[in-house]
């Protein structure tokens, strides 16, 4: 998992944001050499689930500077494919629910929504914040 965590973290592009709602905002663009694409699928390449998930949860470690234990995902909807070369913003809405930490996240394309889930997590106990 660290390779594709890492490749990730390579495939960013520009700066993150950060809106008044305490909503941060990454862009990223998957190159047809990304390793998230191999055998998903042979000759149309749609980026996993598992990567936008991925990709939603980096971008908020990145921004609170800790990792996070992954505890559930839910409400997730894929609309759209997402292909090599698609410029992809990956938004994340951090928030408390009924006393845990969850994230709203949406990752969208210049066509529309490409996908929406919601996350819920802990901080890493073995990893500084």
């Amino acid at each position: 998992m660290n390779k594709l965590r890492q490749a990730i973290l390579s495939s960013a592009i520009g700066e993150k944001s950060q809106d008044n709602t305490g909503a941060v905002t990454h862009r990223y663009c998957f190159r047809s050499d990304f390793i998230g694409f191999r055998g998903h699928f042979p000759g149309y390449p749609i980026l996993p689930a598992l990567v936008q998930i991925l990709a939603a949860i980096i971008t908020l470690e990145d921004h609170i500077q800790c990792r996070l234990k992954l505890i559930s995902v839910e409400k997730a909807k894929f609309h759209l494919p997402l292909h090599p070369d698609h410029e992809i913003e990956v938004m994340c809405a951090p928030r408390e629910l009924h006393g845990q930490s969850i994230c709203e996240a949406r990752l969208t394309v210049a066509e529309g929504l490409a996908s929406s889930f919601r996350f819920t997590f802990d901080k890493k106990r073995d990893t500084p914040c």
